[in-house]
């Protein structure tokens, strides 16, 4: 499997030089439809955006904003789930923008999508050069060249080396020594060529987000409904075994040029974003200097975050919360010291109590993520877990089964042991198919028939009692919002009729 990073470029790559566009082209950059995903049934929000919002493809904004400021192209985006599109819709959209480039943005969880209708791109309008990227293509690049209807693709950050393609197609000349980027019919370039990283984020725009419609990007846990998002660095240091990374080090932006986008955002009439960086305050020094920042300015705006309950602070939560921040999503994962040991979590059940804890003291909304039906895990190890979740009792519990995604050492480990008899995530790769249904997870020590028992008991306990109920109800602020909450609860009560169906099939 053709899965690890051989390099990454320095920056001299940032600003190529004598490269600028003979004559401005048309590029349209998509976000495929969520039609025939990697089966759902897996967590309890379900495969839809519908119930709790969708968010804006960032990465695509990301490259139409540096593509717009430093060349002359017509740059277009289509977020095709958000617009609740389907295959048919997307298509026509090509056809009546007859774009020069298409760049299609590819997660493992969406490949089929993405490999279907760049194939319908392909029938119908075969002169398109078509670009893919993301995270699928970084792991699986050779296949991706194999097997989709690509012309090119992308390893790595992609802002540089797509507007370098974009360049060669509007010069009529392709050659094959930018890094990051590939072309069907080239063998790929090994060591520093393979994979392109980004080391300046300050160098790039601030992205643009007038490319698409605002109206579209809501989100339940939004007293406003109107949301974006954000991110202020790029890569982790952490090496957890249920993720892969291509580059363990964390690259961040300055604290000037996230005000800036704060800024920017505050002026479009956004009252909330979310920032998805793995771990906001891995720089306290830096977190210090965006909240002193914003708090002098007068910044008004609510902003979430993403932490690890180890680097919890109660000086800085003060100053968060000081500065606007809202609400901490802790990744806690299991309620057993024993398996978070397992999964290189690097953090403890007394971490995640004295987190919550001091969260709750500043009075942030608080979401635990928790997953189960990891590597040699027990039932009496899930149901710990289950306990604790009720014990910290946040504001949002999510209790998702474990998938080994392509690439992580949890499914190389599973491969190498036998607790997963065959790869294939590769032939998934080679040959995606609609509504992927995963054949084995882990389950050296409990079924996934009880997995699902044990995730829709987890969804009851939690989201079902009196208190819980009560509390949420006392905490709504607009029908707006009530209306948001009760289709998440509508979802929710759908997961569990669906899992009472299916457990009256099993027993007959």
């Amino acid at each position: 499997m053709t899965m690890q990073r051989e390099g990454i470029n320095d920056t001299r790559w940032v600003e190529p030089e004598g490269k600028k566009p003979v004559r401005p082209i048309t590029v349209l950059l998509l976000q495929p439809p969520n039609i025939g995903g990697i089966r759902s049934l897996l967590s309890h929000m379900g495969e839809s955006g519908d119930s709790i919002g969708f968010k804006p493809p960032l990465g695509l904004l990301y490259i139409a904003t540096y593509l717009r400021k430093g060349t002359g192209h017509d740059v277009h985006i289509l977020d095709a789930q958000a617009r609740r599109m389907d295959f048919d819709a997307c298509l026509r959209h090509v056809m009546d923008l007859q774009p020069d480039v298409v760049g299609i943005s590819v997660w493992t969880d969406w490949w089929y999508s993405a490999h279907h209708l760049g194939l319908l791109i392909k029938q119908h309008c075969p002169s398109v050069h078509l670009c893919y990227g993301g995270p699928h293509v970084s792991i699986f690049p050779d296949e991706t060249l194999a097997s989709a209807p690509a012309d090119s693709i992308i390893v790595g950050d992609g802002e540089v080396p797509f507007a370098f393609l974009c360049s060669m197609i509007s010069n009529g000349t392709i050659h094959h020594e930018f890094p990051g980027l590939h072309f069907k019919g080239h063998e790929l370039k090994r060591g520093d060529r393979l994979f392109f990283l980004q080391k300046d984020l300050d160098a790039l725009p601030i992205p643009d987000r007038t490319l698409l419609p605002i109206g579209d990007y809501t989100s339940v846990l939004s007293p406003s409904g109107l949301v974006t998002t954000m991110v202020t660095s790029r890569g982790c240091p952490h090496r957890c075994t249920y993720c892969k990374l291509f580059f363990q080090k964390t690259i961040s932006r300055s604290a000037e040029n996230v005000i800036e986008e704060f800024r920017q955002i505050k002026k479009l009439g956004i009252d909330e974003v979310e920032i998805y960086d793995d771990t906001f305050t891995i720089s306290k020094e830096r977190v210090r200097e965006i909240c002193n920042g914003m708090i002098g300015e007068g910044l008004q705006i609510q902003w979430a975050i993403r932490d690890r309950v180890n680097a919890a602070d109660a000086a800085i939560l003060d100053l968060m919360k000081k500065a606007g921040c809202s609400r901490i999503h802790y990744g806690i994962e299991s309620g057993v010291d024993r398996i978070l040991k397992r999964m290189k979590k690097n953090i403890t059940t007394d971490q995640a109590r004295r987190a919550v804890a001091l969260a709750k003291a500043e009075q942030f909304t608080i979401l635990t993520y928790f997953m189960i039906g990891n590597l040699d895990e027990t039932v009496d190890d899930i149901r710990k877990t289950i306990d604790f979740a009720l014990e910290l009792d946040a504001d949002y519990a999510e209790f998702s089964i474990t998938i080994p995604y392509p690439g992580t050492e949890l499914y190389l480990e599973s491969l190498a042991r036998g607790i997963i008899s065959r790869d294939y995530w590769r032939p998934f790769a080679l040959h995606p198919t609609p509504d992927f249904d995963i054949p084995q997870l882990i389950e050296n020590w409990v079924r996934v028939d009880q997995l699902l028992e044990l995730r829709d008991e987890a969804i009851k306990r939690y989201y079902f009692r009196p208190a819980y109920l009560y509390k949420e109800i006392r905490k709504v602020a607009s029908w707006g919002e009530f209306q948001r909450k009760a289709r998440m609860g509508v979802r929710l009560l759908r997961s569990l009729f669906v899992g009472q169906k299916r457990d009256r099939r099993a027993n007959g």
